[in-house]
């Protein structure tokens, strides 16, 4: 197998818009840093408003995390719904499911007005159980999504499977709609031709290397703004001390060559296209793509919290092999490319929204897993900034300051290191944590 992002390889189907590092000095209303869907998504909802933005990227759009995922857009990242409902009751866990909703609406939408060529799919949600737990965690899934008022969902015991989907091991799943596949680079860079007919500045392959008061220093140039937008990956510290804040955790994704017409038919007998993912802890995902690939993804404890990208083959080829066992018809099937990723998130797997406590006008948009989630993010800060943010989603503040509840603070970092203390958060918030009773007070202006 290549170590190779499969989605750049796609790149060669399309023509985009080259745009060349900055190399000056500038002004602009706001500077939007990172050019992954959380930049995209901010820097489009400024396009258009007489302000002159400028959007900086030290790859190109969609060169890092964005770029590298899986490109599901469904609610479910990290948390499942039932998660959500245990940590913040019913109408909490809505108002929450309620952000990726919008944010695969943002997307959605975007496709369709600018008419971008991403591989856009309709892909069913379907979330696997497996063994008698993983039947528990479905029929809970399912509970929760009527609990809350969703009446899209239907759940299958492992009889009833067949008629999705050609498997065995597992045994039982919950399926629901408005759920879709996108290839996210071809999306972000589809978007970057949008932006520029709307008169926003980018310049890709610059990196920021601080930021003090009003100015965004690069190696070459400069950006004076009123307003600054950070939302990029594997920040470090000495870029902002907010960095302690977020922890990484590691997946792999590999690509199948081309599923012949008669496996497509044996993994979809009704011809419906889902995207799926298991009940294990570390869970294994996988979609169907143009030209009939499997997109796999997935990782093993070990690897999922190590503080560095781990690139040996060996855990996507355990993926495999779990993969296989469950579709034993495609025991043959060759994956021909794979590639690893460490996804930004915190320690209770929700993003962080936060302006500087020193500079007002500096905002971090950090640690958002999910495509979804970003798109509402980014969208979310660029109202905050224009003033036009809806009375209703300031109920957000509570749910993603950086001074909510978590189980275990930072400052064990020093006593137990950076990748333990995520471990412990993360497997506290997906099974134990309790938020009802832990809500913020307001603060003001803190968005």
């Amino acid at each position: 197998m290549l170590v190779q992002n499969y989605w750049f390889t796609t790149l060669l189907e399309k023509q985009y818009a080259t745009c060349p590092p900055l190399l000056k000095n500038m002004e602009c209303d706001v500077l939007v840093i990172g050019g992954g869907m959380s930049g995209v998504a901010c820097a489009a909802a400024l396009q258009g408003k007489g302000l002159k933005v400028v959007l900086l990227e030290k790859n190109i759009l969609g060169g890092s995390s964005s770029g590298r995922s899986a490109g599901f857009l469904t609610p479910d990242s990290e948390l499942e719904l039932s998660q959500l409902v245990r940590r913040y009751g019913v109408a909490g866990a809505n108002e929450i499911w309620e952000v990726p909703v919008k944010g695969i609406d943002l997307i959605k939408n975007n496709v369709e007005k600018f008419n971008i060529d991403c591989d856009f799919r309709v892909q069913d949600s379907l979330f696997l159980g497996i063994g008698k737990s993983g039947e528990e965690d479905v029929k809970a899934e399912f509970e929760c999504r009527k609990s809350v008022g969703f009446t899209n969902q239907e759940i299958y015991n492992k009889q009833e499977l067949d008629k999705l989907v050609t498997s065995t091991g597992f045994n039982a799943a919950v399926c629901y709609n408005q759920t879709y596949g996108i290839n996210p680079l071809q999306y972000l860079q589809g978007m970057k031709n949008v932006l520029l007919e709307n008169d926003v500045k980018i310049y890709e392959n610059t990196e920021v290397k601080k930021i003090e008061n009003d100015t965004a220093y690069t190696h070459a140039g400069s950006v004076k703004a009123k307003q600054i937008v950070v939302a990029i990956d594997k920040m470090e510290n000495d870029f902002n001390p907010l960095a302690k804040d977020v922890f990484h955790a590691q997946t792999f994704l590999s690509i199948s060559e081309p599923l012949s017409d008669s496996e497509l038919k044996t993994l979809f007998p009704f011809g419906t296209e889902f995207q799926m993912w298991d009940s294990t802890l570390v869970y294994s995902y996988f979609r169907l793509l143009k030209g009939n690939r499997i997109l796999l993804g997935g990782g093993n404890a070990a690897s999922t919290f190590l503080p560095n990208a781990w690139y040996h083959e060996n855990v996507i080829k355990g993926v495999h092999k779990r993969f296989k066992s469950h579709f034993p018809f495609l025991k043959n099937l060759n994956f021909t490319q794979y590639w690893p990723g460490l996804i930004d998130t915190t320690r209770d797997l929700l993003p962080t929204i936060v302006k500087d406590p020193i500079n007002k006008n500096l905002h971090f948009i950090m640690g958002v897993v999910g495509l979804p989630w970003a798109s509402f993010c980014g969208n979310f800060v660029a109202e905050n900034i224009l003033g036009v943010a809806e009375e209703e989603n300031k109920k957000y503040y509570e749910y993603f300051t950086s001074r909510r509840y978590f189980a275990f603070p930072s400052f064990l970092q020093n006593i137990l290191g950076k990748p333990t203390l995520f471990a412990l958060n993360n497997g506290w918030a997906k099974y134990y944590q309790v938020d009802k009773n832990h809500l913020p007070a307001k603060m003001e202006n803190e968005f």
